[in-house]
């Protein structure tokens, strides 16, 4: 083979068609090209919402057949690495005259933003992605295509994981958004800081953390996870800010006797309002994306909705984030700890927490004093030693599918992240550098009476004043969104009541305009992935406006 037939494919002609050349290879058979492909086409069963990755298809062998077995609502991706194949596929797809709607080419550069256009153009359209090798090709960069499957593969369960929690809590998260969206002008627009800060979590090498800093606390910008306070409350050290995401009437126990023992509440839109409302001045709120939603949308468009933050799932993350948006600069040191994603045998939460209270509350004689059924459960497992931190006394740690998730989502969003330490000293190993906060306060720390004046620390009386922005300016555009959707609701109500009398036309078109942009009242259906006009549909859909005009009217 010569030089230039390796780095271009070439035609080479069979007995029965023709296969390709390439790096050394046939991609197809020599005898018969099209055989193993069609035989595989023919044994397919595909059922239907398949996304069917087509791996390498350079001749276009099968495609046709293939486009005329596929039921409805399934897609065909064409997807090719290489890109002397692309090009070769290109020119025979031209070739086959035919237009598809479910038959989609990427080119190879736009491979990798394939998982993300399967995540927003699902809308339940999607269940389930498999992948056919269509030729020898897809063995040329193997290891590329089996990450891009199980990408695939995840972004389309990922919607209907969603939807799970939507179903659940989506009703939830609505009414706490509208809710909360009242409470937006009485907030702090946003909150700096100059000083080192420390992110406190639940997990139980907090405590060890916090009592080694107790005696430094005041150097410190600490903001602890809600479950983490009435430990702090405990030790006598007072938070800067608490972080709170939970939308369950729970978490609301976490702040009993700590009302006033923080400064700054970090709180997302969806966040339960008996938090919310505790101190409604104290309020620095961001907008946490639930779903993908029209009314979301529209706020946004409003410029009525504070900073977004990625939904991680998980409280400490957030409280992670939030401290990073915090700071002034990269150079502002922020440590961590409590971050564990896994417990030793009968303590899941930090000493004092709202987990290790509520515990103790229901506490009996044949259940004293620890949480085993945490440990023993059926998603729980023993953690792999190699993950453990090297400071750990090597008892073994409890985790489950779930924390180790977080664990890695946490290494993902955070690793290489400047100035961001782990001081924690057990738990799951992070890919964060570990530092002492002691040696940084040590380094820096002047004289009692210049203590004010160093970069690194800030008066939190004059950071309130200076740096701290009340949120007024929105009151006018959040009461111009309500009495919007108040007004809405209430057409609603009287074209279903019959009040507003319209052609049956007409009034499809108008409830449709109406209800696409207020997935509030439906998203959390099992089948409210999507908007749908029957009656079953528009009768639930009617007992919603109910219950969101009392929020809205509030």
């Amino acid at each position: 083979m010569s030089e230039a037939s390796d780095k271009k494919p070439c035609l080479v002609k069979t007995g029965q068609g023709f296969s390709v050349q390439y790096k050394e290879r046939l991609l197809y058979s020599k005898y018969n090209p099209q055989k193993n492909i069609l035989s595989l086409v023919d044994s397919l069963e595909i059922p239907e919402g398949t996304v069917i990755l087509c791996l390498s298809p350079v001749l276009c062998y099968g495609l046709e057949k293939l486009l005329a077995k596929m039921p409805e609502n399934c897609l065909l991706i064409c997807a090719e690495s290489d890109k002397n194949l692309y090009s070769l596929f290109c020119d025979n797809l031209k070739n086959m005259h035919f237009c598809n709607k479910k038959l989609i080419a990427v080119k190879p550069e736009k491979l990798d933003t394939l998982p993300e256009y399967l995540s927003i153009n699902n809308r339940g359209r999607f269940r389930r992605c498999i992948k056919i090798d269509f030729s020898g090709g897809a063995e040329i960069n193997r290891a590329f295509y089996e990450n891009l499957y199980e990408a695939c593969q995840n972004a389309i369960g990922q919607f209907w994981k969603n939807r799970v929690t939507l179903i659940k809590f989506g009703r939830r998260y609505s009414a706490n958004f509208l809710r909360n969206l009242q409470l937006l002008s009485k907030s702090i627009k946003n909150v700096k800081t100059d000083q080192p800060i420390l992110v406190t979590g639940a997990g139980e090498s907090a405590l060890e953390t916090l009592c080694m800093l107790k005696p430094y606390a005041e150097h410190f910008f600490i903001i602890a996870v809600d479950a983490a306070l009435p430990t702090l409350k405990s030790l006598n050290i007072r938070p800067n800010a608490v972080v709170c995401e939970e939308s369950q009437d729970i978490i609301a126990d976490a702040f009993t006797g700590c009302r006033n023992w923080y400064d700054y509440l970090f709180v997302g839109l969806s966040t339960n309002p008996n938090v919310t409302r505790l101190c409604p001045q104290k309020n620095v709120f961001h907008t946490t994306e639930f779903c993908s939603a029209g009314f979301i949308d529209r706020a946004k468009k409003e410029e009525i909705l504070p900073d977004f933050i990625a939904p991680l799932g998980s409280v400490g993350l957030v409280a992670v984030q939030a401290a990073l948006k915090t700071r002034e600069s990269e150079e502002i040191p922020v440590f961590v700890t409590g971050m564990d994603f896994s417990y030793s045998r009968g303590c899941t939460h930090l000493k004092d927490s709202l987990h290790e209270r509520m515990r103790r509350i229901y506490e009996f004689r044949l259940n004293q004093g620890k949480a085993f059924a945490g440990s023993f459960g059926s998603n729980s497992i023993i953690a792999d030693s190699e993950l453990y931190k090297v400071s750990y006394d090597k008892n073994e740690l409890i985790t489950t599918a779930s924390l180790m998730g977080y664990a890695k989502l946490f290494n993902y969003v955070f690793k290489g992240t400047p100035n961001l330490f782990d001081a924690g000293l057990r738990g799951i190993k992070l890919e964060l550098p570990a530092l002492n906060p002691i040696t940084i306060i040590k380094s820096l720390k002047p004289n009692k009476a210049s203590i004010r004046q160093e970069k690194f620390f800030c008066d939190n009386e004059t950071l309130g004043k200076k740096k701290n922005t009340p949120n007024y300016d929105t009151e006018s555009k959040i009461h111009n969104f309500i009495y919007g959707e108040i007004t809405a609701l209430k057409e609603l109500k009287d074209i279903f009541t019959g009040k507003i009398t319209l052609s049956e036309n007409e009034k499809k078109s108008r409830i449709t305009e109406l209800l696409e942009s207020r997935e509030y009242l439906y998203l959390h259906f099992p089948d409210g992935y999507q908007l749908n006009l029957t009656q079953p549909f528009l009768n639930r859909i009617r007992i919603e406006i109910e219950y969101f005009l009392k929020i809205l009217k509030k």
